[in-house]
């Protein structure tokens, strides 16, 4: 699977921690510290993306962390309904989703914006959550089923020494046209050169490869062509990956032991 400029899906992490914390997280939020995307920086990169796509923003979703702790959120609501044109997705865990201000319901109705709840085996108030939906509109898709008592998780082993070879990897890999990264101009093709960052502050580890060579500068850029051709090669961190090994193992929360991760 390659990216295709017409069908890009991008992913933003707005809020880099959670209230849930999920152990071995593919994002690293049980490692980071509490910090949030600014507004300002958020409507600048998605103004230049759209340009770039000439107004036809494909597919995009406001993610975390959990994006719900954001303060702003409604902002961001916003700003993703004015610059995309196709489908708008908030995610979530749903641990706030019985509190959320009925304002947050109206204005995902409003603009067309599907609250997605991953679902883990966490008491949540259904019956309040999908009365608000109801009373407004609001869509609301389900990962995974209610009630689930079980849930199951996913260990990606990595090569804590970097042997891996990055072409076999990344043709191997799963995700990596799947979400498009965003991080303040930039784009991967991979969460993990933007987010391990925190794994190395917490356990003072060189391990993974966070340099800018994973990445594409949106305002460098020419065309969107240049970020696709960049999106669809490997990059150095993928030294690291052992694609297709995963390992099934019972959800939990992080202990922030670094054999979640490695």
């Amino acid at each position: 699977m390659k990216v295709n400029k017409d069908k890009i899906r991008f992913i933003v992490d707005i809020v880099d921690h959670c209230n849930l914390n999920c152990k071995g997280c593919g994002h690293f939020s049980p490692l980071a510290s509490n910090s949030f995307l600014d507004a300002e920086t958020f409507e600048k990169d998605l103004c230049r993306l759209s340009e770039l796509l000439h107004g036809e923003i494909h597919c995009f979703e406001l993610m975390g962390g959990e994006a719900l702790l954001h303060p702003q959120l409604e902002e961001f609501i916003k700003i993703t309904a004015k610059y995309v044109s196709g489908e708008k997705n908030l995610c979530t865990n749903g641990i706030l989703l019985a509190k959320l201000p009925d304002k947050i319901y109206r204005l995902c109705a409003e603009t067309g914006t599907t609250i997605c709840i991953t679902m883990y085996p966490i008491d949540i108030d259904w019956t309040e959550i999908n009365r608000k939906a109801n009373l407004y509109g609001t869509m609301l898709y389900k990962i995974k089923s209610v009630g689930e008592s079980e849930k199951k998780w996913f260990k990606n082993p990595r090569d804590k020494n970097g042997h891996q070879n990055v072409e076999e990897n990344f043709n191997m890999c799963f995700w990596k046209a799947r979400c498009i990264v965003l991080e303040r101009g930039r784009l991967s093709s991979c969460v993990v050169p933007f987010k391990a960052k925190f794994f190395q502050k917490y356990f003072k580890s060189n391990i993974f490869d966070t340099t800018e060579q994973n990445s594409i500068d949106i305002y460098k850029a020419k065309n969107i062509d240049e970020i696709v051709e960049f999106l669809n090669k490997p990059m150095p961190c993928c030294k690291y990956c052992l694609p297709n090994k995963e390992v099934q193992i019972e959800w939990g929360i992080s202990k922030r032991e670094i054999s979640e991760w490695i």
